[in-house]
């Protein structure tokens, strides 16, 4: 017996003004087409990162989660879901996209450290490249 899918929409969001613009435009699509919406934060771990530098990147990830998800909730969205990962961004990104059936991935054009001159990210690139499923990029 085949396993339903249910329309998602996964937005990634890292606190860049990109992403913050991605989460505006998930949020409207998601209303408009009254589907769920996942929100995904992932803290970047590094060999070289500290047990106590990683453990604030770990609260700062799950305050903004959940301003967001208020945030959400306070423009009608039914049940936004945080989803807060710790790894490679790419790599988890789209492990949750295909483990939760996302339909659309909506991602900032560049993240916190992209520079004015990048027509795209890295890892809005890599996301394009690999995703399974549909992604829509928001400059």
């Amino acid at each position: 017996m085949k396993h339903k899918r249910t329309s998602s929409i996964l937005v990634a969001n890292d606190g860049s003004k990109y992403s913050e613009k991605a989460f505006v435009y998930a949020c409207e699509l998601s209303s408009m087409k009254n589907i769920p919406l996942l929100i995904i934060n992932v803290v970047e771990e590094y060999a070289t990162t500290g047990y106590s530098i990683l453990k604030e990147l770990k609260k700062s990830s799950n305050k903004m989660l959940r301003e967001y998800k208020e945030r959400a909730e306070s423009i009608g969205i039914q049940k936004p879901i945080t989803i807060h990962s710790v790894g490679n961004v790419v790599e988890e990104i789209l492990k949750i996209a295909n483990r939760k059936f996302v339909d659309t991935l909506v991602i900032g054009s560049r993240g916190k450290c992209g520079t004015s001159e990048d027509m795209l990210g890295g890892t809005s690139y890599k996301l394009i490249y690999y995703s399974k499923c549909t992604v829509t990029i928001v400059r």
